[in-house]
């Protein structure tokens, strides 16, 4: 990545596992976790970069949907309370 780079969080869930999920049905390829929200971190220059990306791993045509793409500024990068670095 160049020095462009930001870091996004995407939400994603898959709308077919959702879908047999309310009727008590496994997907065939997928489990059912897949049906609530996924959170994953992706770093990209921009937002469309980043939906690039999801789309090679979670394509559309397989049920994934993308929830929303949360662009994560450097202040949110906290060390955790209590513990020692």
């Amino acid at each position: 990545m160049s020095n462009n780079s930001k870091y996004f969080e995407v939400s994603i869930y898959n709308q077919q596992v959702r879908e047999l999920d309310r009727q008590n049905k496994d997907h065939p390829n997928f489990t059912r976790d897949w049906a609530h929200l996924h959170f994953l971190s992706y770093e990209g220059e921009s937002e469309e970069d980043v939906i690039q990306q999801v789309r090679k791993k979670h394509p559309e045509r397989k049920g994934f949907i993308i929830d929303k793409i949360v662009e994560l500024k450097e202040y949110d990068f906290i060390k955790p309370v209590g513990r020692k670095f």
